[in-house]
């Protein structure tokens, strides 16, 4: 169907102020303008002026930021990040990540429904989902005790190491020869020679010894500056595969019932890093923000006292605004379809656009509609759902852009939706979940969650000749 019918209706606003990327939604101090846009184009801001590419008279040398790209996608109007521009990567001056703005959204339930992989910003502090778990606790007459399930996460048992073979070269740390089959000596670094092998055991020794763990009445925290080799300085993964067998290094609490795990996103490395397991057992609700009665508190002046919501309703999770200053915030990876039910805000750096699409009014068009929505694509035959767009809060994260998965055939009927909900390496595969991901995303594959280690065994040749250990 020819789409030039289709009117979008872009207001923007602008902050005067230029603060890490934020957006005051109670500054009186703002640009406003309103762009009708019935073509493809980038919308650029110059200065404290946004305009859409036709129209922008500057040139390479002045200073100007693309916030976001209203695309034509299989004749659907569509709205994305701008880091790719006429098929080239754009630089990362260039561009600003463009963020879902939670209070605009008028759904039923109210709010953003959370999916593994979402990126949220709360103020300027980043968190990604990492795990969601919905499954109601069983006894409701008693309360869960996270206390308790931090203590058994403290008992690591020992390994009897008098019975098992013997290698050439011993562990690092107990400075033992002797490996079993579930306590192996691997080569989870970058050290050689005598420094080069360790059990499984004793490096998650050392790893719990460096997190400090805490709990309250709804939560368990882990926090951390760096788990990484002391010697080489590599990061360790979330997860080492020895074999075929996937094996976590560091486990992470799971609370019984309803939870959800947070992932501190700290683009200073001085900063601690941390999960939070926030358990939904005792309550269906956990406060977000700055202030001593929120279950998850987050110690920013960018942040409110009251910042946030997160609620189970419906089985889901969903995040509510709660009249923040600076905004709660969904990161957009994937284009979000711009229909006659569309209105939605985004916030680009200090600037915020929102969007509505509209056909004008027609007697005939009214009388005999022929179109169908494509938020209807759930209504109709999947036989005849041509588009490559997927509809917000149906479970599918926006903070994942992977056009094989989202825009490809996968994404054109129900049974490959429900696949790739439910699939089971969404954390590895998808925005590289771990316990060291807590980093910008420009660094996310530095540091992969799951890596394939080393394994001594019999069979390998005596590496006592080489260098103790590589050292940065």
């Amino acid at each position: 169907m020819n789409r030039s019918d289709i009117k979008i209706t872009a207001s923007v606003s602008t902050w005067l102020k230029d603060s890490h990327g934020l957006f005051d939604y109670e500054s009186k101090s703002l640009v406003k303008s309103t762009i009708n846009i019935q073509s493809p184009c980038v919308l650029i801001r110059s200065a404290n002026d946004v305009v859409i590419s036709s129209d922008f008279k500057g040139n390479t040398t002045d200073f100007y930021k693309n916030l976001a790209s209203i695309k034509l996608i299989d004749g659907h109007f569509a709205i994305a990040p701008s880091d790719w521009i006429d098929g080239k990567k754009c630089d990362r001056s260039q561009y600003e990540r463009i963020w879902l703005v939670v209070k605009s959204l008028k759904s039923t339930p109210k709010g953003y429904r959370l999916c593994e992989g979402d990126v949220i910003k709360l103020g300027r502090i980043k968190f990604r989902v990492k795990e969601l778990h919905q499954k109601e606790f069983q006894d409701q007459d008693s309360k869960v005790n996270l206390q308790e399930i931090l203590q058994d996460l403290d008992h690591i048992e020992s390994e009897d190491e008098t019975d098992g073979k013997t290698f050439k070269l011993p562990c690092r740390i107990c400075l033992s020869e002797v490996y079993q089959t579930n306590n192996p000596l691997i080569s989870p670094c970058k050290c050689n020679g005598t420094m080069k092998y360790i059990h499984l055991s004793c490096l998650r020794r050392c790893l719990k010894s460096k997190i400090v763990k805490k709990a309250n009445e709804n939560m368990i925290s882990l926090a951390w500056k760096s788990l990484s080799c002391e010697l080489c300085m590599k990061n360790y993964p979330y997860k080492i595969a020895i074999g075929e067998k996937v094996i976590d290094l560091i486990e992470v609490p799971k609370p019984p019932g309803n939870y959800i795990i947070l992932e501190a996103l700290n683009k200073d490395k001085v900063s601690h890093k941390g999960l939070f397991a926030l358990s939904l057992a005792n309550k269906t609700a956990i406060k977000l923000g700055r202030g001593n009665d929120c279950e998850l508190r987050v110690s920013d002046i960018s942040v409110s006292r009251f910042h946030a919501l997160i609620r189970y309703q419906d089985g889901a999770f969903y995040l509510e605004d709660h009249q923040s200053k600076f905004g709660t915030l969904v990161q957009v990876k994937r284009p979000l379809l711009l229909d006659v039910n569309s209105h939605f805000m985004i916030q680009a750096g200090r600037s915020t656009v929102e969007v509505s699409a509209k056909r004008p009014w027609s007697f005939f068009s009214g009388c005999f509609k022929t179109y169908t929505s494509s938020f209807d694509i759930y209504n109709i035959p999947y036989s005849q759902a041509d588009l490559p767009l997927l509809p917000m809060n149906t479970g599918i994260p926006i903070s994942v852009n992977d056009p094989d998965t989202l825009l490809g055939n996968i994404g054109y009927k129900m049974e490959g939706i429900d696949k790739y909900k439910s699939h089971p390496n969404l954390l590895f595969d998808h925005c590289q979940l771990g316990i060291n991901s807590s980093y910008e995303e420009e660094n996310e594959q530095d540091s992969p969650s799951i890596e394939k280690v080393e394994i001594a065994d019999e069979n390998i040749e005596d590496l006592s000749g080489q260098d103790i250990a590589q050292e940065n």
